[in-house]
């Protein structure tokens, strides 16, 4: 049985429900970890009731994302220009333009776009994405790093510009702020407090390029001292010819990171810019080999596994960054670029919670809430002393500003469609018997154009007893999220609407009051005449008898009459 049913927005019934409900809503937050690596986020949602008949009926409006959710998007990219390649900005282009074609409306995403090398430059500050400015956000992330220190890589300094370039806008909440980092993973340099850029020299030789010999057996004129990453390479991983997860794993290898960091310290911390890449020819005496500044500190040679090298205090203090980003609660991408090598692999994987991602992935988390087979379950509101009823046939679906036609699929299915279109964008199915429904997504849920659903309960039962009572409008309200790649995310609960609803004590029965006595409307007597010493007459004094005897007359007449009017209705 299909019935077409028009938009009840046409018939303009659900302005004032919907005002009400928007004005109720509560905020909660986006993707679970199946997304991103994000932490705790959930999709944000809200669901709301409002009376429409006092104490009878209550309307219900579910929403994903949130009434109370701004829908805007903070999107920050972070391109390691010394191994970022022609297809990862491809794609990264490719992207905003994703993103444009799709938002509805304009100005709903700013931009930022932050490159590194030796330290992070941003490229081009957190503004507004549309039609008209993607070009200049496409040229800043091609373009390359435009900043002064143009040797090393410091990936911890690029994902600390991008924060703040985060943490400075107020406006858009935490959960719709993602930042994306386009690298290989690999990273030397690292940034102190006070904004100094650091490396690590390491004592090394040619001689024994892998570092198995202790220094005391090398000759002082054979040492180099560098800061970089080959030298790190052949110590710390010298069976590989490739860059390699040092012991094999992330987790071991981090905990020796911690280890290594919280044992040296700063010790062996010196600025970038004064020694640069190779200080061999500032602090070593050419011909004894003898260490000339005495400010400057290095790690021995052969001690690798004891200290924290350049790229191994580097990686420490990006993660620490990542951390604090997810820390922050925004979402956080990494998009693994050149080579392939085993560390790269690794770490950027750590990155994203242990899944790679690629631009599609990060374009449809971005844009979307949930993906198709997204799912509702919502079980109407009981208690002992009530009971709400689905009242069926008065669900209506909006998607961002367009309502959706109506058509009764079968006796407890609903669909929902564009106007001119039977394809289904949402179903629901009601259980009479539980008084539940199902309500299921056909298409994913955008962040940019919120899905509302909103449906009538009725109370069949209202509480009795004298009092103020809250009714819960559902039991229990359920999202059953699935990501866009069709991955079962963990459920997640609606806040529970409750309505105020009041019995009122009935009233004491007042006592009659007894009428007030009156006093006996005084008789006038015609005046007599008085004996000129103005006396009131005595007894035995001539008086007229007339009056009083007429009055008497007259009274047993009436109780006569009286008597006989009662006598007769007894019979």
């Amino acid at each position: 049985m299909r019935e077409t049913v028009p938009s009840l927005r046409k018939k303009g019934v659900l302005a004032l429900a919907c005002a009400a409900a928007l004005a109720a809503a509560l905020f909660i937050a986006l993707p679970a970890s199946v997304w991103a690596d994000t932490g705790t986020w959930t999709v944000s949602k809200s669901k709301a009731a409002t009376w429409v008949d006092e104490g009878k009926t209550a309307r219900v409006t579910l929403q994903l994302p949130s009434s109370e959710a701004k829908l805007s998007s903070d999107i920050v990219f972070v391109v390691d220009n010394s191994s970022c390649g022609d297809d990862a900005i491809n794609d990264a282009k490719a992207t905003l333009d994703r993103l444009v074609a799709e938002v509805a409306g304009a100005d709903q995403v700013k931009v930022g776009v932050v490159s590194f090398k030796g330290d992070g430059h941003v490229e081009k500050g957190l503004s507004e994405l549309n039609a008209g400015s993607v070009d200049a956000f496409k040229g800043a992330i091609a373009g390359g790093y435009t900043g002064a220190l143009r040797s090393g890589t410091n990936m911890q300094d690029g994902l600390a510009k991008a924060k703040a370039m985060l943490d400075a806008d107020t406006d858009t909440p935490a959960n719709r702020k993602h930042v994306i980092l386009v690298s290989d993973g690999l990273t030397r340099l690292f940034t102190a407090e006070d904004g100094t850029v650091k490396d690590i020299y390491y004592q090394y030789s040619y001689t024994d390029p892998t570092s198995q010999q202790a220094a005391s057996e090398i000759d002082l004129r054979n040492f180099v001292y560098f800061g970089m990453i080959d030298e790190w390479r052949q110590a710390r991983t010298p069976a590989s010819s490739t860059y390699a997860m040092p012991y094999g794993d992330w987790d071991t290898y981090y905990a020796h990171l911690v280890e290594w960091v919280a044992n040296d310290g700063d010790t062996y911390a010196r600025d970038f810019k004064t020694y640069g890449n190779d200080a061999t020819s500032m602090v070593k005496d050419p011909a004894t080999g003898a260490i000339t500044d005495p400010s400057f500190a290095f790690i021995e040679h052969g001690t690798q596994a004891d200290h924290a090298m350049a790229p191994d205090r580097a990686v420490y203090e990006a993660y620490a960054v990542w951390q604090a980003l997810k820390g922050e609660g925004y979402a956080c991408y990494a998009v693994r670029t050149g080579e392939d090598s085993d560390f790269s692999t690794k770490f950027m994987d750590q990155l994203n919670g242990g899944t790679p991602l690629d631009f599609t992935q990060i374009a449809n988390n971005i844009l979307y809430a949930c993906g198709a087979g997204s799912k509702v379950t919502d079980s109407m509101g009981k208690g002992e002393s009530y009971d709400f009823d689905f009242v069926p046939g008065t669900a209506t679906v909006s998607v961002g500003t367009e309502q959706l036609e109506v058509t009764r699929e079968s006796e407890n299915t609903w669909s929902f469609h564009s106007t001119g279109s039977t394809s289904p964008r949402f179903t629901l199915t009601y259980d009479a018997d539980a008084d539940a429904y199902e309500f299921t997504a056909h298409e994913a849920i955008s962040n940019f154009a919120p899905v509302k659903l909103t449906y009538d309960v009725a109370l069949a039962k209202a509480p009795a007893e004298p009092g103020d009572y809250e009714l819960a409008t559902n039991t229990k309200a359920t999202l059953l999220p699935v990501n866009s790649a069709g991955v079962q995310g963990a459920e997640e609960d609606f806040d529970i609407p409750k309505l105020a609803y009041t019995v009122k004590a009935p009233s004491d029965p007042k006592t009659p009051e007894k009428p007030e006595a009156k006093s006996p409307t005084p008789t006038t007597y015609p005046a007599t005449k008085t004996t000129s010493r103005k006396t009131l007459p005595q007894t035995g004094d001539p008086t007229s008898s007339l009056p009083f005897i007429a009055t008497a007359l007259a009274a047993a007449v009436a109780i006569g009459t009286a008597v006989g009017v009662r006598a007769l209705k007894k019979h």
